[in-house]
């Protein structure tokens, strides 16, 4: 009779506890510069520049939340993983000394894919791509697009997988910031004419 009354009480509760649990959302790691990405600017011999506006292409999935299995990561900068990408971008600028938010020539763009799969039991992957732009003043120099794909292994454990996925984010940024900076084209539309 007792273990009767207990599972009455005890079930409602457990059944709360999973609405929260399934429901979780949380931010996204932050971003930490690479060591490799900010000694590939400081080498390029580029001038200073501002990082502008990186919005997100309308309609696209996951410009402002993405889903690891049951939890849901949002960016820890501003509206959408758009200012995610510009703060990264701004990050590795400042690292490298060549972030003057006064420069003539800025660096902006627009998040096109940003995809984390955390369904995977021993291994999982993500997919970022971007437009990257640079301009000095009106004068376009680059317009490019760079796509990243990234692997990890991974868990059949949701408490291993979940912050596996979340965790190797930042990676992806990084990847995807160095595929820029090794483009010829971005460094001399760096470059002061």
């Amino acid at each position: 009779m007792q273990s009767k009354r207990l599972r009455s009480i005890a079930l409602p509760f457990a059944a709360l506890a999973c609405i929260f649990l399934v429901g979780c959302a949380g931010p996204a790691p932050h971003y930490a510069p690479s060591v490799d990405n900010v000694e590939s600017l400081k080498k390029a011999n580029v001038s200073a520049a501002k990082v502008g506006t990186f919005d997100t292409k309308p309609g696209m999935q996951n410009a402002d939340a993405m889903g690891l299995r049951a939890a849901t990561i949002v960016s820890p900068v501003g509206k959408n993983y758009g200012d995610y990408l510009a703060a990264a971008l701004r990050t590795e600028l400042e690292m490298a000394k060549l972030h003057a938010p006064a420069s003539s020539i800025e660096v902006s763009g627009r998040l096109l894919q940003n995809n984390i799969n955390a369904g995977g039991i021993q291994s999982n992957d993500g997919t970022l791509e971007a437009q990257f732009v640079v301009r000095n003043g009106v004068e376009l120099r680059y317009d490019k697009v760079k796509k990243i794909t990234r692997q990890w292994e991974s868990s059949f454990a949701g408490a291993v997988a979940i912050p596996l996925a979340a965790n190797n984010y930042p990676l992806m940024v990084q990847q995807l910031l160095a595929e820029l900076f090794a483009d010829p084209d971005f460094i001399r539309a760096l470059k002061q004419r």
